[in-house]
């Protein structure tokens, strides 16, 4: 099975090479892997390429620690429209179960997976490659360590995880690895996971959403700036907008965002001559219209900013609405 990812994300690693004063194009050649398609939307690498990419750095590099620099070399461009999901979280747990959620979408293999343990008031993020080769030291590395500074951006504030585990031996440099998890580090551990206390993930963060929509798509902005303030009908609609990244917003879901219970929210929905349902097309009918008119948007990041699993339940949901598919709507627009 041929299993793939999002070549633009790839521009990360293309940062790290440079910053250790590696020339990128000819390690990006020596594994057969043409850095031209990351700057097309929608194009993606092999996921074997991208093994043999990570192993290739560690040859190069002799910096036992420069996985760390991921940290400090990613933007949320390299992600398409689905980096300003997740910087517009409204929590860190949403901002995990995003990037999760968000994995599935531009990558064929699975990345982690969350597991709360109340005895320890902690939410641990588990690394995951199961459909691809083990991670390197350095690929490791920098996915802790890049999880850990889209976190810190979006807390807007200073984060300290509980503890952090990596699977590799403990290196020489080690000092960089306290200095910047400002944590516990265990090394030689049987997973990889980064914890952190339920006081601190569940936390609501600042409004992230005007500050960060210049980096994304602005669509949800706009669209809830374009709705009638002031009413009900306007509150449960941006509720909608700011969760469906997250996936299946439910009722019960926005009535407790609003402090009601669901039979007292559905009764206003009533009221209005309206229903949740209704209002959950609506607005997703009305936001994959702006999206799909943007000819840089992929298909496949809109299915996932309007809360689909999957592209082909969002094109039949789009054809349902409109009578057209998403490329014929895009095509006449």
């Amino acid at each position: 099975m041929y299993l793939t990812k999002l070549a633009s994300i790839q521009l990360v690693l293309w940062k790290m090479l440079e910053k250790y004063n590696e020339d990128p194009a000819p390690v990006f050649k020596q594994v057969q892997l043409n850095p031209a398609l990351m700057y097309k939307t929608g194009e993606r690498y092999s996921l074997t390429k991208i093994a043999e990419l990570w192993k290739e750095m560690g040859r190069r590099i002799k910096d036992p620690c420069f996985g760390l620099s991921a940290a400090t070399c990613w933007h949320p461009t390299n992600f398409g429209t689905m980096g300003y999901a997740l910087l517009t979280s409204n929590s860190l747990r949403i901002t995990l179960e995003r990037l999760i959620r968000f994995h599935r979408v531009i990558s064929d293999a699975d990345f982690g997976t969350l597991e709360e343990k109340r005895e320890k008031n902690m939410l641990s993020f588990i690394l995951k490659s199961e459909k691809e080769e083990e991670y390197t030291r350095g690929r490791e590395d920098a996915a802790l360590a890049w999880i850990l500074s889209v976190l810190r951006v979006n807390y807007q504030g200073e984060l300290l995880p509980v503890s952090v585990h990596l699977t590799h031996p403990k290196p020489h440099c080690s000092a960089q690895y306290y200095e910047f998890f400002q944590a516990p580090v265990y090394f030689d551990s049987p997973t990889c996971q980064l914890n952190l206390s339920l006081d601190v993930v569940d936390s609501i963060l600042p409004s992230g959403n005007k500050e960060f929509s210049a980096y994304g798509d602005q669509a949800m902005t706009t669209y809830i700036e374009s709705l009638t303030t002031g009413n009900q009908l306007h509150q449960i609609k941006e509720i909608i907008v700011e969760n469906l990244p997250s996936g299946n917003v439910t009722v019960q879901q926005v009535a407790t965002t609003l402090g009601m219970n669901k039979r007292k929210l559905q009764r206003v929905l009533k009221d209005e001559g309206t229903s949740f349902i209704a209002v959950l097309n609506d607005t997703r009918m009305d936001l994959a219209k702006q999206l799909i008119q943007d000819k840089q948007a992929d298909l496949t990041e809109v299915a996932f900013l309007l809360g689909f699993a999957e592209l082909s339940t969002f094109s039949r949901s789009f054809k349902r609405w409109t009578g057209k598919s998403p490329l014929q709507f895009r095509k006449a627009a």
